[in-house]
């Protein structure tokens, strides 16, 4: 794989289409007819859109030639670039590759960008604990955790749970009540939990039960029904009764949750069936994960092909082209996150995508496999025949299995579409409600939300949020430190925000609205403030939040309504921060109420959560301090260590010793104060 070097031509840059054109087209003379990448690049110079082409010559001349003739979405695109660059590659896999690792480290906003739906619920098995427990989690995370699912059925996750926390005695408090209880629970006292926080556990009793706990959520619930069979009847031999009736009572629901999982397949199997519904604008993908032969989790996801590759000459089905980009781009990217089974089985890319490309996927999900550590050759089939025939089994009611898992794929993929064209429906309402409440011009697509947090003038910190279409937007949320107030004062500390937030004005990008968190006053703080910074043209308002007050001396209660608060403006749009803003009542479950609350509540959610984080912070700081012996070189080694000091806590402090080089009395002197 090697870059290919251009010509010396220098990217016109603030100049009309015809000279961006003749520059393109230019510059496209020089380049060779081989397979690579291209990267289209706007007038800062920042990718635009990554793309792969068996010849860069036909796939690039589409983009720069008959312009007239490209969809709405191409000439979007088009008007955008001024400037490519190309990497040649030896084969069509090379280019695979490197337009999926570009893709994932650029992020350009015109490609497709897999995340994970993480609307369903993992179930978490903490290893790293000394006594590890099993619990429900919204949001995978890099903890050294083992995660299982996501669960798209949750009564699946509830039958699991109930399971584990019936008849496995692992532990179910949190660490902080692990910790402190002066005796054992409850769940030790009706045998749900062996008590490990105040009496002396066999680690490989624990250690049994959770193997088992893995087993059954790995979908290997067969082989730990002979395994706990076994132990059962030493149990028994050995006259431990009461640890037979346990295994018992294990045997029995693991059992009965083998007979509840829909065994879907004859064979033992393991494969992936990817469903998908195919609209104009957007693309909904299942995936159904079968493991063992029995549907063990599934995930979903909605993808918006926002561009769209031009036609290249003598092709004419443009839209088997794209959905052929689209297949092929998910496909990738989703076995990038995750191995591949031993099967993966995509029948409605069966006019789609084509033998070599499928030669391509499998050499693709091999190689992936290797990294992740697995030896496993993935087959791609495009047809239920095809797989079946693989089969050593080739029953009709195998087959007829198969297909009706193909049908449930799609069926929700299809389900996943709906899902969100009404929630798109629902955001689009709100923000139209807002639009015409404030008497915009056009809907305001991105709100950005400031908040203070302090606690009596310690520790001042600010939240910026982000709403996109109506939601939030949590990769452009940011969280400022103030650096320039003493003592409380909330106006110089907005000023400070409000200033650093506009500081790059060579990148600015502005929101279509600026909300604050506050009434009158800190609206026209933030109106000198941008009047200063010659950004009179930022549309800002102020939201004021709900108010009951009550006067000692009478019975009556002043209350008043959630508003906005608008800032004056002179004829020509100028800001008029000393005359008397605009207030008005927002009326209590309208869309514009719904949102602007919604978006308000989550800024002030933000800053606090930072501001509790810098608090706790400092206050481990200021115990280390108060520990004698404790001198700087050694206080550096331990947070170096330990970054999360409360971590000690749970951890074996001989160890800590070991590894920090500091004394044994001074470690444990630091988890004393940790504790109290």
């Amino acid at each position: 794989m090697k870059e290919k070097s251009l010509m010396n031509l220098e990217s016109p840059q603030k100049t009309g289409m015809s000279s961006r054109l003749k520059y393109l087209r230019e510059k496209l003379s020089q380049i060779p007819h081989k397979p690579g990448v291209y990267l289209h690049k706007n007038e800062s110079g920042d990718i635009l859109y990554v793309g792969k082409a068996k010849d860069l010559v036909n796939r690039l001349k589409s983009y720069f030639y008959g312009i007239e003739n490209h969809s709405p979405k191409t000439r979007a695109l088009v008007n955008k670039i001024y400037d490519f660059e190309i990497i040649i590659t030896e084969n069509e896999y090379e280019s695979l590759l490197l337009e999926n690792n570009l893709i994932k480290h650029n992020k350009p906003n015109y490609n497709i960008l897999l995340r994970d739906d993480k609307t369903y619920p993992y179930i978490k098995v903490d290893i790293q604990e000394e006594w590890p427990k099993v619990t429900v989690v919204r949001k995978r995370k890099k903890d050294g955790s083992i995660y299982f699912g996501p669960y798209t059925l949750t009564g699946q996750v509830i039958q699991l749970m109930n399971v584990i926390n019936r008849f496995f005695p692992l532990i179910k408090c949190t660490p902080t009540i692990f910790k402190t209880v002066t005796r054992p629970c409850n769940y030790y006292d009706i045998k749900k939990c062996l008590g490990p926080c105040k009496l002396a556990v066999d680690k490989k009793e624990y250690a049994t039960h959770l193997n088992n706990v893995i087993a059954i959520l790995n979908g290997k619930s067969k082989d730990i029904l002979s395994k706990i069979k076994k132990e059962m009847l030493l149990a028994a031999e050995a006259l431990n009764f009461e640890k037979a009736a346990m295994l018992r009572d294990q045997l029995k629901a693991v059992s009965q949750l083998t007979e509840n999982q829909s065994v879907t397949l004859s064979e033992e199997i393991d494969i992936d069936i990817l469903g998908s519904y195919w609209s104009s604008d957007i693309a909904a993908f299942y995936v159904a994960q079968i493991r063992t032969g029995k549907v063990v989790g599934g995930d979903s996801y909605i993808i918006k092909h926002i561009a769209e590759e031009p036609i290249e000459d003598g092709k004419l089905d443009n839209i088997k082209e794209e959905m052929q980009r689209i297949y092929m781009t998910f496909i990738c990217q989703y076995y990038t996150q995750k191995n591949a089974p031993d099967n993966v089985l995509f029948s409605k890319a069966e006019n789609v995508i084509n033998s070599e490309d499928v030669l391509v996927l499998e050499q693709f999900l091999k190689e992936k496999n290797n990294k992740n550590g697995s030896n496993k050759r993935s087959s791609f089939y495009l047809n239920k025949a095809n797989f079946i025939k693989s089969l050593k089994a080739k029953d009709k009611i195998l087959s007829k299995k198969i297909e009706s898992l193909v049908i449930h794929a799609n069926k929700n993929a299809e389900s996943k579409y709906s899902e969100h064209i009404k929630m798109e429906e629902v955001s689009n309402n709100l923000l139209t409600s807002l639009k015409e409440f404030l008497n915009l011009t056009s809907i305001p697509l991105v709100i950005e939300c400031f908040d203070i947090s302090t606690f009596q003038g310690t520790e001042a910190v600010a939240s910026q949020v982000v709403f996109k279409n109506g939601r939030p937007s949590k990769n452009s949320y940011k969280k400022y430190i103030i650096k320039s107030v003493i003592g409380q004062d909330d106006f110089a500390s907005l000023r400070e925000v409000i200033r650093r937030r506009f500081k790059d004005r060579d990148n600015l990008q502005v929101p279509n609205i600026l909300l604050i968190d506050g009434g009158t006053p800190q609206i026209r703080e933030v109106g000198w403030m941008l009047k200063s910074l010659g950004l009179e043209q930022v549309y800002f308002l102020g939201l004021a939040k709900a108010r009951n007050e009550k006067n000692f001396t009478s019975s009556t209660v002043a209350s008043s309504e959630e508003r906005i608060v608008i800032p004056t403006r002179g004829a020509k749009g100028e800001l008029l921060p000393d005359v008397a803003p605009e207030t008005r009542i927002l009326q209590q479950g309208s869309g514009e109420y719904k949102l602007l609350t919604q978006i308000r509540d989550e800024a002030h959610r933000f800053a606090i959560t930072f501001h509790r984080q810098r608090r706790d912070k400092n206050s481990l700081k200021s115990i280390l301090q108060e520990i004698r012996g404790l001198g700087a070189k050694r206080k550096k080694k331990l947070v170096e260590i330990y970054p999360n000091l409360k971590d000690l806590i749970h951890l074996d402090l001989k160890e800590v010793s070991e590894r920090t080089k500091i004394p044994m009395y001074i470690i444990q002197q630091i988890v004393e104060k940790l504790k109290s």
